[in-house]
This record gives structure tokens, sequence and C-alpha cells, in this order.
């Protein structure tokens, strides 16, 4: 046992930290007790994370607090990487703030990740020159007045932060070296927000659309490479309501047409296909090779399976289409579909003429959380007649959920128009 105490101790400093790496803070100070070597190791720590946020008894947290506080005075070097997820007691959180200060005058950091569980925190976040990955959530969001820029930001997530028009503008603006944007940014003001991105490094987009969004534009991301889409809207929703979205949806992919990766989500498609004359999705998506879909089944019906259809029709060299089907809680399930309904559904796929399938879609996969709906089987079974160079088709299902062998029967009947198409069903 001696000899493996002196063997531990023994190892270079750098092997220690990296393995206090693999710790959580407070198992890593606790390693202080091992040997004399080991007492002030934990101090070379470059990645904190602190999670304050299981407990609103605000004794609890006030003496967590402190603690976190020591533990970053007390850290030899600077802090490249700072993760929070913080419950905030009011509006204007003082150890926010007192967070950001100490950081600030360590120096040196590249990653600040802040997710707050309690009240909209208002924060400041001060110029750090380093900082490359900025992921906030749930956060009142300021500027300082003399702010110039992360000079080195190449990733900005916004999770529900609310901020002016003018600092939104101003972080996106001189972002220079912005690669990844993630957001759903929120007015902070009675004005509804517009953004515009000039990023000619940006590769990667996602917006939340929400009814506070008057647009966002992408006017020079030459980079760009995949683009992510979605709302959150009611299955009942008006046409009114979904015309919101519609708008600035629309101009979006307008400006992310060059991608070749596109996310979407059945709300999205729900809200195009509830507005007259947005239907037809007109976008050309000419150089899109992968498109991924994703929602809850009580969204799916005749009109949103048309707008779907659509879509595939403006995506010529599509490769790969992957569809992930979640079955909604109880209390958002909709009356079950009719014979009539279905068949009126099979119709309008089957009147589609979508030249992805005649000469470029390979891959299919489908994900569902229990059943296959009715509707996907139906989407499913038209593909597999139609699409001539299809390789492979991949229906995961949970583990615990088996797909029913009905299914997998009726599947193995349908005619393929490829004859190299190989059905495989996998848990996930």
């Amino acid at each position: 046992m001696a000899e493996e105490v002196d063997r531990l101790s023994a190892l270079p400093l750098e092997i220690k930290t990296s393995i206090l790496h693999l710790l959580a803070i407070d198992d890593a100070v606790s390693t202080s007790s091992l040997s004399r070597s080991w007492r002030h190791v934990w101090t070379h720590q470059s990645y904190l994370f602190f999670d304050l946020s299981y407990s609103d008894d605000p004794d609890w947290l006030r003496e967590w607090v402190d603690i976190a506080v020591h533990v970053i005075c007390s850290l030899q070097g600077p802090i490249v990487h700072f993760d929070l997820c913080y419950y905030a007691e009011t509006y204007a959180s003082l150890d926010l703030f007192r967070f950001l200060h100490l950081l600030f005058h360590k120096g040196g950091l590249q990653k600040l990740w802040i997710y707050n569980t309690g009240c909209t925190a208002l924060i400041q976040i001060p110029y750090f020159q380093s900082l490359k990955d900025l992921d906030l959530s749930d956060i009142h969001l300021r500027l300082p007045s003399d702010f110039h820029g992360f000079e080195q930001l190449e990733v900005l997530r916004l999770s529900c932060v609310f901020i002016s028009q003018q600092d939104i503008q101003l972080l996106i603006d001189a972002s220079k070296y912005l690669k990844v944007f993630r957001g759903s940014v929120h007015s902070d003001g009675l004005q509804p927000l517009s953004l515009t991105f000039n990023s000619p490094l940006l590769t990667s987009i996602q917006y939340y659309f929400t009814e506070f969004m008057t647009q966002v534009r992408v006017i020079n991301a030459p980079c760009l490479e995949e683009a992510d889409i979605s709302t959150r809207i009611g299955p009942n929703s008006s046409s009114e309501e979904c015309a919101v979205i519609v708008a600035p949806a629309t101009k979006l992919m307008a400006d992310i047409a060059i991608v070749s990766d596109f996310s979407l989500d059945f709300e999205t498609l729900k809200c195009f296909s509830q507005v007259p004359g947005s239907r037809a999705l007109n976008v050309q998506f000419l150089r899109l090779r992968s498109l991924h879909l994703e929602g809850m089944n009580s969204f799916l019906d005749q009109r949103v399976i048309a707008t779907f259809c659509c879509l595939l029709r403006n995506t010529p060299i599509l490769e790969s289409l992957e569809i992930k089907c979640f079955d909604p809680p109880i209390l958002l399930e909709l009356e079950g579909l009719d014979e009539l309904d279905v068949l009126k559904i099979n119709e309008c796929i089957k009147k589609e003429e979508i030249s992805c399938l005649e000469q470029s879609l390979r891959q299919l996969t489908i994900s569902v959380t229990k059943s296959i709906h009715i509707v996907v089987m139906g989407m499913l079974k038209h593909i597999m007649l139609n699409a001539k160079v299809l390789k492979l088709v991949e229906i995961l299902h949970w583990e615990e959920n088996e797909v029913e062998a009905s299914i997998v029967e009726e599947l193995d009947l349908v005619e393929k128009a490829s004859s190299d198409v190989n059905v495989v069903f996998s848990s996930m």
C-alpha cells in the first residue's frame, strides 16, 4: 500500500491536475488530504463547475457561494472554463456579479457557461479578452457602456436571454470570429428584436422563434454549413398566431438556403401549413444533403404532411432524411385520426412528385418513442415505394418499446423501388 501511495505522489503535476479535471470540485479539493505532495494540486485547476441550483434555501446558497468564492480565489492560475448552474433569488443577483468580477481579475477565461434556474437575473458581463465560448440561460444581459466586443468569441449560445436591441446587435457585430450561434432572445423593452448576421466565418446557426422576434437575417455567411429552425406553438394555434412565426422564418430560410445540413421541427411546419400562401415553401435548398425533422405526433395532419412534401420537393440532391417522432403527454393528445383522415393524408403523399426520391436519397432514419405513428408509416411506405437509390432504412425505438411484429411484416411486404435497400430495426 505504501508503494502505491509513493507512486501516486510521484506523478507529474500535469497528470495529477488532469486526474482532478475528471472530479467534481469538492472531490478535487478533498484530495489535498492524500499526502503532502497532493495538498495544493487542486489549486492548479483551470476548469470549475458549480451546481448551486438544487436548493432555494437562502442560507444554504450563501454558504456555498462563499465556498465557491474561496475556491476561485485560491486557484493559482487562470480559470479557462467556468460553468455555473445557479438559483437566482432576485432580479439583481449580487452573487453573479461577484463571480464575474473574480473571473475577470483572474484572466484567461475562454469558456463561460451560466445556467440560471431562479429569477431572470440581471448581469453585466465584463470584457473577457480571451473569451471564445459564451453560453447563457435565463439571464437579463447588459453589456458595459464601453463594450467593444469579445475579440476571440467563436461560439455564442443565448437561451431565454432578455437583452436590448442595441446590445444584441453589438454583441453579434463585434464578434468577428463568430462560428456558431444558438439562440432564443427576448427584448428587455416593449419593441420586438431584429437580428442581422454579417458573419463571414459563421458555420452553424440555430434559432428558436417566438412572437417577440420581428426578423432574423443572415446577409453574409459564405461558410454556413448547418442551420436549425424551431418554434413553440400549440397544436390548435390560429393562422394569425402562426403568421407571426412564418414571416421571419421564411426570410431566414431564404438567407440560409446554401446549407448542406438543415433541421426543422413539426411546430414550424405546422405554422407554414396554417398560413395561406406559405405552404409551398418556395425556398430552394439546392445544396442540402441532410434534413432532420422532429416533434410530437400530435402535430401531424394532412396540411403538415403536404407542407413537408413541398419542402422535400425543393431539395433535389438530398441524401439523408431523419425523422424523430415523440408521443405527446396525455394532456396534449388530440383525438385519434379516423380512417378517412389517414386515407386523405396517404393520397396527399402519393400526389407529390419528389425528385430527390428519384436520384439522391440514400438513407432514411425514423426514431420513435413508442409505436410508429400511422401518418409516419404512410410516409415511410411511400418513400420506400419510390426511392430508387435508397440503401438504408433504419427504424430506431426505445429499448423498452419493441416495434410491433405487424409493422415489421407490413414493411417487409412493401414493394421497394430500390433492390439494394436494407431495413434495420435498432433500439436506442
